[in-house]
C-alpha cells in the first residue's frame, strides 16, 4: 500500500507546473513560471488594443512657467454703437441680445421723439437744416470778403468750420432718418458684445448704446506673479487650454506675438499681465479662463515624454517600458516641468528605452486584472 501512495504522488507532481520566485542580478524580484515569462507583464502585440510605443530620445525642450490667463477681444475688434440723436430708444424687431449675430447695415435700434418736445429727432433734423442753410450763407459770404481783406482769416476759418461741422452732423442724422425716427444700424458684421440701454430708455446724442465684436484677433492675457517678473523678458510664446476642451492652442500657430506687459499689478489681482496678440478663435468665447504655459529659453539634449505616457501611483510617477521579450514593465521616474503636451524626465529613463506613449491606462488595467504583482523596475 505504501508503494502505491508513492507512485500516485509522483504522477501528480508530473502534472503540476513548476514555478518559483527568483532574484535577478539587478536585485529585483521577478515572478516566473514554467514558461520563464512574467505572467503579469503585458505582451506587446504590435500596437493592438490602442497601445502605442515610442523610443526615448534626447531632444529640445522649452523651459516653462505654468500660470492662468484670460482670453479677451482685441481693442480694434470692438466697435461701439452710439446714438445719432437724443430721444426714446426702442429695440428693432426681432430684438438683439448679447451674442446675437448681426450683419452690416442691419437695423438694431430706433430712436424717436415720442411725446418729447425736446430731444425730438424730427425737430432736431429741421433745426439742423435751418442752421446749415444759415452757416452756408455765412461761409459763402466769407469766401467773397476774404480776398479784399474785409474780414480776417480767423473769421473766415470760423465760418468754414461751423458750416462743415453742421453739414457732417446733418448728413449723419438724415442718412439714418426714417419717418422722424433715427435708425441705429450695425456698422460691421459680428455679434453683439454688450448692450448698455433698456428698451424705452431716453438717450442723449453720442451716448453708447451697444458694442459689436468683429472676428479678427484676440488677446491672451497671461498673469505673472510679481516675483516672476524676471522671466517675462525670456518668454518666447505660450501654449494654453480652456475649460471643457483638450485642445492645446499655441501662439506660434496663431500668429501670436507679445504686445505688452504691465508695469504694475491690477486693481483686482496682484499679478502682472503679459499680453499676446493672437488670431481669432471662433470656438473660444471672449472672457474664457485659460491654463497657460509660458515658453522660455530652449534647452537641448534632454529627455521628455508625452503626458499620456505618465501614470501616477501613490504620489509616485512611472511609465511602462517594453523589454526584450515584448513585455511591458513598470519604471518609476522623476518628473521635471511640463508644457501641457510633454513633461521633462530628469531620472529613470535612458536613450533607447522603448516606452508606452499611448494606451498606458490600458496596460495598467491589464495588470490590475492579473493575479501576480506588477513587474517593477525602480531606478
Amino acid at each position: 500500500m505504501k508503494n502505491i501512495h508513492i507512485i500516485l504522488l509522483l504522477i501528480v507532481n508530473l502534472f503540476i507546473p513548476y514555478s518559483c520566485n527568483h532574484t535577478t542580478g539587478d536585485g529585483h524580484l521577478h515572478e516566473s513560471s514554467a514558461s520563464g515569462r512574467n505572467e503579469d507583464a503585458i505582451h506587446d502585440e504590435g500596437g493592438e488594443n490602442g497601445i502605442v510605443t515610442d523610443t526615448v530620445k534626447r531632444g529640445r525642450f522649452h523651459s516653462i512657467f505654468k500660470t492662468g490667463g484670460i482670453l479677451m477681444a482685441g481693442n480694434e475688434n470692438i466697435i461701439l454703437i452710439t446714438a445719432k440723436s437724443a430721444g426714446i430708444i426702442r429695440f428693432n424687431k426681432p430684438a438683439v441680445y448679447p451674442g446675437t449675430n448681426v450683419k452690416k447695415g442691419q437695423i438694431l435700434f430706433v430712436i424717436s421723439g415720442g411725446s418729447l418736445t425736446e430731444d425730438n429727432p424730427g425737430l432736431r433734423v429741421e433745426q439742423l437744416r435751418s442752421d446749415l442753410a444759415r452757416a452756408k450763407e455765412n461761409y459763402e459770404r466769407a469766401q467773397k470778403l476774404l480776398p479784399d481783406r474785409i474780414i480776417t482769416r480767423e473769421n473766415y476759418l470760423a465760418a468754414r468750420n461751423e458750416y462743415e461741422k453742421l453739414q457732417l452732423e446733418y448728413e449723419n442724422i438724415s442718412r439714418t432718418l426714417s419717418d422722424n425716427e433715427v435708425l441705429s444700424v450695425a456698422p460691421a458684421d459680428g455679434f453683439i458684445r454688450e448692450i448698455f440701454i433698456r428698451d424705452g430708455q431716453k438717450v442723449g446724442t453720442g451716448e453708447t448704446v451697444a458694442s459689436i465684436l468683429t472676428p479678427g484677433s484676440m488677446v491672451l492675457k497671461a498673469l505673472v506673479p510679481p516675483d516672476k517678473l524676471n522671466i517675462i523678458s525670456s518668454v518666447r510664446g505660450a501654449w494654453f487650454r480652456v475649460p471643457g476642451s483638450e485642445m492645446l492652442y499655441k501662439t506660434g500657430e496663431l500668429n501670436g506675438r507679445v504686445i505688452s506687459y504691465g508695469k504694475s499689478t491690477g486693481e483686482s489681482t496682484l499679478q502682472i499681465p503679459l499680453l499676446f496678440a493672437i488670431n481669432y478663435i471662433p470656438e473660444v468665447p471672449e472672457g474664457s479662463y485659460a491654463e497657460v504655459y509660458l515658453l522660455g529659453e530652449e534647452t537641448d539634449g534632454v529627455i521628455s515624454v508625452p503626458d499620456s505616457a505618465i501614470m501616477e501611483e501613490f504620489g509616485r510617477y512611472y511609465v511602462f517600458i517594453r523589454d526584450e521579450d515584448g513585455d511591458f514593465l513598470k519604471r518609476y521616474i522623476r518628473k521635471g516641468p511640463g508644457n501641457g503636451e510633454r513633461t521633462l524626465v530628469t531620472e529613470g529613463l535612458a536613450e533607447g528605452d522603448i516606452f508606452v506613449s499611448g494606451g498606458a491606462y490600458q496596460v495598467k488595467l491589464k495588470q490590475m486584472q492579473g493575479s501576480v504583482p506588477a513587474h517593477v523596475h525602480n531606478h
